[in-house]
């Protein structure tokens, strides 16, 4: 069964039942969630990346790289570390003039230097070209195996997913666990009552409360979860029936809403209608004018 905490104190002093924990949060909660991991682990033995480290603007990429070699007493040389995350053909370029995706492999590369066993890292992968997500959750990877232990925040549950440990979300004061297809497809017989979907190379399950909508786009589904999208292998006419007896409705062609996620139902103009959701980023799916009437029937409204 996925795994509950009502605090994150509780969370945090779980890391060592979980190869990591990474936790889809809103920036105020990362505060607390740093504030407290901080007062558990300290900063001795201890490497962090937060949100706004850019090391020093006159500094290079190679300077800067070399100065932490030194401090850290490291067993790796910088000039290794910067081929690995592919910062040597920028190795002279000043620190003021990196992209987001440089610094951020370049955060990893200090990091690495310092050959700490556990790791904080704020939004580690968001905002990244491909080539940056591939070089760091390669290397995550590979640590991971070697028991370093990874503590992420991030805006982006598909983010958390794609990270090596065990994903959590916020809701109602409670870290919730994400199952993933082993955990789920083991518990009490539940596989049916749960929508796959795919995650990078990962296969997750959703139970129906869980989503928001479904969408069709460009010949593809995919289910709204938290914010976040994942695509699943059935049409739309197949998700109708599987979600039909957990309260899901076909509002559009292309679309199918979680009711019990409806609040209002909005009319633009005479043959505009949408449905704004109670989640936290609102959201409006569109009702066809069609199906208004149905719903009302439907659902008594």
């Amino acid at each position: 069964m996925p795994r509950e905490y009502t605090n994150i104190e509780d969370l945090l002093q779980s890391l060592t039942i979980f190869q990591g924990i990474h936790i889809e949060c809103s920036q105020d909660e990362e505060k607390e969630i740093f504030k407290t991991f901080l007062r558990l682990y300290g900063r001795r033995g201890v490497s962090y990346i937060m949100r706004t480290d850019r090391g020093y603007d006159r500094q290079t990429v190679g300077e800067y790289l070399k100065f932490f070699e030194k401090l850290s007493a490291s067993r790796l040389s910088c000039k290794e570390t910067m081929r690995d995350f592919q910062l040597e053909h920028i190795r002279r370029k000043k620190l003021r003039e990196c992209t987001v995706s440089e610094h951020m492999r370049v955060n990893f590369a200090r990091i690495r230097l310092a050959e700490n066993r556990l790791c904080f890292l704020e939004n580690p992968i968001s905002d990244l070209d491909g080539l940056s997500q591939k070089v760091i959750l390669e290397w995550m990877g590979k640590q991971a195996e070697a028991e370093v232990k990874f503590v992420t925040t991030t805006s982006s549950l598909r983010h958390a997913l794609l990270l090596p440990g065990m994903a959590f979300y916020q809701e109602e004061g409670r870290y919730v666990q994400v199952p993933d297809e082993e955990e789920t497809a083991s518990s009490d017989g539940a596989v049916h009552k749960k929508i796959a979907a795919k995650s990078g190379s990962k296969t997750l399950l959703f139970e129906p409360k869980d989503i928001d909508f479904i969408e069709s786009l460009n010949k593809a589904n995919f289910l709204s979860v938290r914010d976040s999208s994942y695509q699943v292998g059935y049409t739309m006419d197949e998700l109708e029936e599987m979600l039909k007896d957990f309260g899901f409705f076909r509002c559009h062609r292309s679309y199918i809403v979680n009711v019990q996620k409806v609040e209002e139902i909005e009319k633009w103009t005479k043959n505009s209608y949408s449905l704004r959701l109670n989640n936290p980023q609102h959201s409006q799916v569109p009702l066809a004018k069609g199906r208004v009437a149905q719903m009302r029937k439907t659902y008594n409204w």
